[in-house]
């Protein structure tokens, strides 16, 4: 759940108090029409709130909805968005003369703000944090306060009868014409779930003689730590007092810097003697350092106090010419980061209902699977307090989309306002954090200008260039002038040039997925790869809970409502007909064609990416999570179970690794390194048959400078020659030289033992008799073991060779010694030898 930024000492004496108003009363507003009969008198009666909690949450938690995220409808819940919803409370008065403030921290969208029945405030916009002044406590009582939420699409609609804009052709409903998350009109991974609501903290705020209204703070590092900042303040604030300290049991007070307030304003840059650098994971470690700032009256009294957590580090976007075109280098402390990493979509409907720990728990699956960098995308939110903290403690770097996404978008002085709020509130909440290292205008906008025909619709009409050009860097330049900016991914600096040139900036490809095969990326160049993916269905347990039982295959029509992709269907199947042998026709040999088929795009990729080292810089897969049970390109599914393409990320994601590609090199693998240090490597290569007849076999030793890589290949290619293995360093990569199409797909045999097994955990050996690529053991596709986790996944086992799987969870004793073979998948069919299980 998203909490209030601001940690604030309440000691007895501070002047300012801050409390999150969170008991709420929600009923059913006066526009009810499209309101269920059944369940019209408990609407009537309403619910009890704990804010933040949208409309959509707050009726699935009493049960009036079905959820979607595990088995409910769009279809059922799309009522909800018709209708007008009251939010109610009480803000309780003490007669102490306090200046009270109600801060809305995030309103979704359209409401009508009343306190004691008269109108106060009417709000537009999810993205901005919105203040009612309550004026002077001077009395007992309470003010009573109603927020009155209304349809947001009937506002939508009207802005598009009036001023058509278009849009990416997939998405019927208008959400280019509001200021709302436009992913909850529907996407091409997601339901129309057309939240609203209060999603946000609530906070009265309570001043008696001044406070600090707003506080940025920007930590750099130029050979020594490096804080600047700015504080707002009013009243009788005098100073606002700087001290930052080290993070721990003992803290300890590395620098302390005091400045004037003139005109309500104050600024100070602050050297920080003795602070550490924090680096990002792997190249460094993850330092915090905690800085209060107080104002201060002239006499030396407390009025108000915020505490937040930075770490110091210099970051920089690095673009300059070369003879490739133009770099797009992401450097920390001097050194650049290779972006090994995801592009992070809101994991839940209603992002509110997020819990901190699934958060993390993302966020460090992003990590285990080698990740430096998330892409936050732009059809969602400037993301949350918890994803930035673990991003923070993590190490991983952050590139943040403002909200605009596959639309042309209004321009005019209501909507420039608007986007001016937004960034300075989004700067104001986030723009302190050491993982933030590039804000991003909006998300393939000037690509669908120049191809999309909207320069043939619009004319010289406005589309929403003012707003990436001109109004977003403005108010960055004033407000956060150190972070680097970019208007939109795609984007090309060079004046002239297509958005998504691959000779220059962040680029995206999806030619693969939509037209051709995720066997073209080996002909494909960027120097910043954002967006690229292959879908999957969700994990097995996930897909049987949302279908109401397990899918029957690929045409089973239950699929259909969870794939939103258009084609999706048949570009699964596409991908299945070119790489394996057929279609399987059941529900579980579909769901593993479907999940082998990904990981194998995964592998191509990010391979590709990396292997041109060099030129390249980054490599974001679409996408990390998912917020409901769909068949898209997430490799972790909206419970958190990861897929078959998680653990292909972490094979091509790894610092160190052996990739099945190389640059022009047609049996060539790739060995990379991303970390500081060199790499020395030593290992063999094998080329073998499709059957696992060896036929040349070299022994590898070679180093890898930081930030390098280097090509491997057979020194001769035997005729009949199938496959290159190489292992260095107990990592292990395959080049396969004949196309998928072109091999026999033959049996491949096994021998499997079931070692021990007990409570929680089961051991399982395989021993391969033939060549097995991509071996798997699924075991969540047995009931007593849908919660299970497996340690390892999509091997290659040479003749003779042998793996053993751990499988953890609760039911693993409960499984029959006979149906563990049963649960092991490749891409190959899979003969095990009679006897050989025990």
């Amino acid at each position: 759940m998203t909490h209030h930024p601001t940690v604030l000492d309440t000691a007895a004496g501070q002047a300012v108090r801050r409390e999150d108003l969170t008991s709420w009363r929600l009923r059913l507003g006066s526009e009810r029409s499209a309101a269920p009969p059944k369940v019209l008198d408990r609407l009537v009666a309403g619910f009890e709130v704990q804010v933040p909690e949208s409309v959509l949450a707050c009726l699935v938690r009493h049960g009036v909805l079905d959820d979607v995220t595990v088995d409910g409808t769009e279809e059922d819940v799309a009522w909800a968005a018709d209708c007008s919803w009251s939010y109610r409370t009480a803000v309780q008065r003490h007669g102490d003369d306090a200046h009270v403030r109600l801060i809305l921290e995030g309103v979704d969208t359209v409401a009508t703000v009343r306190v004691d029945g008269q109108e106060v405030l009417r709000t537009d916009d999810m993205f901005h944090r919105w203040v009612v002044d309550l004026g002077v406590d001077d009395s007992a009582g309470v003010w009573e306060v109603e927020v009155l939420v209304h349809p947001v699409l009937p506002v939508a609609r009207a802005a598009e009868a009036q001023r058509p804009l278009p849009r990416a052709d997939i998405y019927e409903l208008p959400y280019n014409q509001v200021r709302k998350m436009a992913c909850s009109f529907g996407w091409d991974w997601g339901p129309v779930t057309v939240t609203a609501g209060l999603w946000r903290p609530v906070v009265v705020e309570r001043s008696l003689a001044g406070r600090l209204d707003r506080v940025l703070l920007s930590p750099g590092w130029d050979g020594q730590a490096l804080l600047r900042g700015s504080v707002r303040a009013d009243g009788a604030v005098a100073r606002a007092r700087l001290r930052v300290s080290t993070v721990g049991a003992d803290p300890a007070v590395l620098a302390e810097v005091i400045a004037e307030v003139v005109d309500g304003e104050a600024s100070f840059d602050a050297v920080v003697p003795g602070a550490e650098r924090w680096d990002v994971v792997g190249h460094g470690v993850q330092v915090l350092h905690e800085v209060e700032v107080e104002a201060v009256t002239a006499d030396g009294a407390v009025l108000d106090r915020e505490v937040r957590r930075v770490g110091f580090r210099d970051a920089e976007l690095r673009q300059e010419p070369d003879a490739h075109g133009r770099s797009f280098e992401m450097l920390v402390n001097g050194q650049r980061v290779w972006a090994r990493g995801f592009n992070w979509i809101p994991a839940d409907v209603a992002p509110e209902r997020l819990a901190r720990r699934h958060v993390r728990a993302l966020v460090e699956d992003a990590v285990a699977a080698g990740a430096t960098m998330l892409r936050v995308w732009g059809g969602g939110v400037v993301e949350s307090e918890d994803f930035y903290d673990a991003c923070d403690e993590l190490g991983v770097l952050v590139w943040q989309d403002f909200s605009f996404a596959c639309a042309a978008y209004p321009e005019d002085d209501q909507q420039v306002e608007r986007v001016r709020r937004e960034v300075a509130d989004a700067v104001r909440r986030v723009g302190h954090r050491a993982s933030l290292v590039l804000w991003c205008g909006c998300n393939e906008n000037l690509w669908g200008h120049e191809d999309w025909g909207w320069k043939e619709a619009l004319g010289d009409g406005p589309w929403g260039a003012r707003l990436y050009h001109d109004v977003i860097p403005a108010v960055l330049s004033r407000l956060d002038p150190d972070r680097a900016y970019v208007p939109g991914s795609p984007f090309s600096p060079a004046s002239g040039a297509h958005p998504n040139d691959p000779t220059q900036g962040p680029t995206h490809h999806w030619d693969t997925w939509n037209e051709v095969d995720y066997a073209a990326f080996e002909g494909k160049s960027s120097r910043f790869a954002a967006e690229f993916g292959w879908q999957a269905p969700a994990s097995w347990p996930t897909l049987v809970d949302a279908l109401g039982g397990e899918p029957t295959g690929a045409s089973d029509p239950r699929l259909a409502r969870l794939q939103k992709a258009y084609r999706g269907m048949q570009s699964l199947a596409r991908g299945v007909a070119e790489h394996l042998p057929h279609l399987p026709e059941d529900g579980r040999g579909w769901y593993l064609a479907t999940q082998l088929v990904q990981a194998r795009a995964v592998r191509a990729s990010i391979g590709r990416f990396r292997s041109v080292h060099e030129t390249c810089s980054g490599a974001l897969w679409w996408q990390l999570d998912d917020c409901w049970p769909a068949l898209s390109w997430s490799v972790v599914d909206v419970a958190g179970r990861r897929k078959l393409g998680w653990w292909a990320c972490a094979e091509v994601m790894a610092a160190r690794t052996v990739l099945p590609t190389a640059d022009g090199v047609v049996d060539g693998l790739t060995l990379v390194n991303d970390l500081p240090g060199q790499w020395s490597a030593r290992g063999s290569l094998r080329v073998l048959t499709e059957g696992g007849e060896v036929l040349l076999t070299e022994e590898l030793e070679t180093v890898v400078p930081p930030d390098g890589h280097a090509v491997l290949r057979p020194s001769e290619l035997p005729a009949g020659a199938d496959v290159v293995v190489v292992d260095l360093d107990g990592r292990r990569a395959a080049r396969w030289l004949t196309a998928d199409g072109g091999l026999t797909h033959a049996p491949a045999r096994v021998c499997v033992r079931l070692g021990a097994v007990e409570a929680g955990r089961a051991v399982i050996e395989v021993e391969a008799v033939d060549l097995v690529r991509d071996l798997v053991l699924l075991a969540e596709t047995a009931p007593q073991l849908r919660e299970s986790r497996v340690d390892r996944q999509l091997v290659l086992l040479l003749p003779g060779e042998r793996v053993v799987f751990t499988v953890t969870g609760p039911g693993v004793a409960e499984l029959a010694p006979d149906a563990w073979p049963e649960l092991l998948g490749a891409g190959v069919e899979l003969t095990v030898l009679p006897g050989a299980e025990s």
